[in-house]
């Protein structure tokens, strides 16, 4: 539904939510089938999930390969227009870090302190290739896409 030329309120549509970047953040830390997803520690519910990935998946940001060994399992993975989102994500890590004054959790903590003081374009371009080499690992081992 067309509501406004605003480029930000665009992408608002798309992420404005809780849970679609925590998805896709998770995708980067290499999360990749549903129940990997409900681990996560902010506990999404099962069907908020399920309607996320429907919708991240209508938008072309993320798509999904059958596991080879149990057609039950979806692998799920970002497409090339999720992980153009890798910069935005940091920049967002960086701003809370310099700018909140809270106690992160580990997985925040090591991402902070891994990405703190190299350049973020460079950060971002390294998180992206191990990401694509992880996404291709997987293609290697799925025979099938639904």
């Amino acid at each position: 539904m067309y509501r406004s030329a605003c480029a930000l309120v665009n992408f608002l549509n798309h992420f404005g939510d809780r849970w679609s970047l925590i998805i896709i953040r998770d995708m980067f830390f290499q999360k990749k089938t549903f129940n990997d997803f409900l681990t996560s520690p902010e506990r999404i519910a099962s069907n908020i999930l399920t309607n996320r990935l429907k919708t991240l998946n209508k938008d072309g940001l993320i798509d999904y390969k059958i596991n080879p060994e149990n057609k039950k399992v979806k692998w799920y993975f970002l497409t090339k227009k999720a992980v153009d989102l890798y910069p935005i994500i940091l920049e967002m890590v960086s701003w809370s870090s310099r700018n909140l004054n809270k106690k992160f959790g580990p997985q925040s903590t090591k991402w902070i302190k891994e990405n703190n003081g190299a350049p973020k374009e460079v950060v971002a371009k390294n998180k992206a290739a191990e990401y694509l080499k992880f996404r291709d690992d997987l293609f290697n081992k799925s025979l099938t896409h639904s």
